[in-house]
């Protein structure tokens, strides 16, 4: 689904984030989304320090500015290694719309 740039600027920066022009969400917001075929360019994980921001009303953790790590990964597997310091945030992937998915390619909805 489409993503709002400004909700990333905190994780990985405003110029990084404004090339972010969607997100994969596996918390109920995706209804209504239509599967699109991707071919994956490549993948990195993002992990960061989270913390309650200067001045906050509630106890949210958010991520703190600055502290993300990226690393480059073979693929998004669900198993990222910890790393000292950090938690891991998600996944960052540059992909491009393909027409049709070529004959053997892993079909993934959701």
């Amino acid at each position: 689904m489409e993503a709002d740039a400004e909700d990333y600027v905190d994780l990985v920066g405003e110029e990084r984030a404004g090339g972010i022009d969607y997100c994969e969400e596996h918390h109920g917001a995706e209804e209504g989304c239509a599967p699109t075929s991707l071919e994956v360019l490549s993948v990195v994980e993002a992990h960061c320090r989270y913390g309650v921001p200067p001045g906050a009303t509630d106890r949210v953790n958010c991520p703190v500015p600055g502290t993300t790590v990226l690393v480059p990964v073979e693929a998004a597997d669900g198993w990222a290694k910890a790393r000292p310091g950090v938690r891991f945030a998600g996944y960052l992937v540059v992909a491009r719309r393909v027409a049709d998915p070529a004959e053997g390619a892993v079909v993934r909805e959701g």
